[in-house]
């Protein structure tokens, strides 16, 4: 069937899904879980610097903050971003075991394969279809595993930082807002959300600065309104989280923005 759209991206607030052409990603880590799967019979590849190495595999599961990099043969892929304190995200953790990569199970993708591959195939199709394409994805995975309690006072902290990305406060006043110490502060966020406090902006600029490129701003008005020094600060960023450019997100024949979760 001929495409009607050769990319697509779609967007929750815990979750990204991107549809389309990658070819390769150099060495990277970033703080979502990672699924991808080929959207053809020739697999991809997924290797980390200490292994595994797997070849030809028809997807992967990647836990957050774990290094690695990609290529795929054929010519798409579907690739889902999710946040790790999500209420998936400990299931899908639980599955990985003591792995940081695993490949996923064929029947699994041959199961999946067709929903993602009907995203680029109708014009109509949009978030509700992708929703269905990801639940039905994650869904082969999950069980019922309690999800991570999050301590109030860093939640209050990750969303102080997601409102003011452009000048977000300072850890002394960060602390003081939320009514603790700053090394408590600095403590306890590192081992609830996986990063130190100036990571996690950094992650959380290059989420709305993709978002933003997405939606048709230049680089450099990505990059300034999202609070990074300049361009090149973005275009680092993203080599560092995701192995590649920004310009190998844009431009894309769809993008869908969802105000609230599946």
């Amino acid at each position: 069937m001929a495409l009607a759209r050769e990319s697509a991206v779609f967007v929750w607030t815990d979750r990204a899904l991107f549809v389309g052409d990658r070819s390769e990603t150099s060495l990277h880590s970033h703080h979502a879980l990672e699924l991808c799967i080929a959207l053809d019979h020739r697999g991809i590849h997924m290797s980390a610097p200490a292994g595994p190495d797997l070849r030809a595999i028809p997807g992967a599961m990647v836990r957050a903050g774990a290094s690695h990099q990609l290529a795929i043969p054929g010519p798409k892929v579907a690739v889902l971003y999710l946040d790790p304190q999500s209420e998936v995200a400990a299931s899908l953790e639980a599955w990985l075991g003591p792995d940081d990569i695993r490949a996923l199970p064929a029947t699994v993708v041959q199961d999946v394969r067709t929903r993602f591959r009907a995203l680029l195939e109708a014009r109509s199709s949009g978030l509700p279809e992708a929703e269905s394409a990801c639940s039905a994805l994650v869904s082969a995975f999950t069980e019922e595993v309690p999800r991570p309690h999050v301590h109030w006072r860093v939640r209050k902290a990750m969303e102080r930082i997601e409102r003011d990305l452009e000048e977000p406060p300072s850890l002394e006043a960060l602390a003081d807002e939320v009514g603790i110490s700053a090394s408590r502060l600095r403590h306890v966020f590192k081992e609830q959300t996986g990063l130190p406090i100036s990571r996690y902006v950094l992650w959380m600029r290059l989420r709305a600065a993709l978002l933003r490129a997405l939606e048709g701003a230049t680089i450099a008005e990505s990059a300034q309104d999202a609070g990074f020094s300049d361009a090149a600060h973005f275009t680092r960023t993203c080599r560092q989280m995701f192995g590649l450019p920004p310009t190998a997100f844009t431009p894309v024949d769809s993008v869908f923005v969802a105000t609230e979760n599946p």
